[in-house]
């Protein structure tokens, strides 16, 4: 290693910085030992020795062919990424009536949401008090003020309409009486003096 990579142990300032760091020794702990180097030719011709007992022993194992009856599809690992990206679009799509449900049972949500409901419901009480209450009141006016808010000429075509009816209806009467007296032959003097 380089030494300008490593922190110089001058006046123990990797004591002072990181005193359990400076405790730990400073062996690789990837540098394969020794005795590695020394061991592997004997496990390597140990292995060779079993492949031959095994021939040996099994020749028509070895004689089978070695193949994997697994296989990846094609262009399998370049679709991939597209795949996972839209299954968890998918995923986020089916949770988000969930996120809306979860949201509106949360306080800094739900709070304000109650607090707006109770006063809307509670203004729109009072509104309908208040009309009612108006509507009260204009009942309890007199006759002479409620006849203030109508207009002249509508009491005049009323009047005059009531007057045109009641002509009609006497003139039919005046000659439904005298029709009956016709027809049941009575005599005027006989009618006065029964008066």
């Amino acid at each position: 290693m380089n030494d300008d990579d490593n922190i110089l142990n001058e006046d123990n300032d990797l004591n002072e910085m990181a005193p359990k760091l400076s405790k730990h020794s400073s062996n690789n702990p990837f540098n394969p030992s020794e005795s590695y180097f020394n061991s592997f030719t004997s496990k390597l011709q140990n292995r060779i020795d079993d492949e031959e007992e095994i021939k040996a022993l099994a020749p028509t194992l070895l004689s089978i062919d070695k193949y994997s009856p697994f296989e990846v599809p094609k262009d399998y690992f370049e679709e991939l990424p597209t795949i996972i990206q839209e299954r968890v679009i998918e995923s986020k799509k089916k949770s988000a009536g969930l996120d809306w449900l979860i949201l509106l049972f949360r306080p800094r949500f739900a709070v304000p949401l109650v607090v707006t409901v109770f006063i809307a419901i509670a203004g729109i009480k009072y509104m309908n008090n208040n009309s009612i209450k108006n509507i009260e009141s204009t009942e309890e006016l007199s006759l002479e003020d409620n006849l203030y808010y109508i207009n002249e000429t509508d009491i005049l075509e009323h009047l005059t309409a009531d007057a045109s009816i009641e002509n009609e209806s006497t003139s039919e009467d005046d000659n439904s009486i005298e029709e009956y007296l016709l027809d049941n032959n009575i005599d005027e003097s006989n009618l006065s003096n029964e008066l």
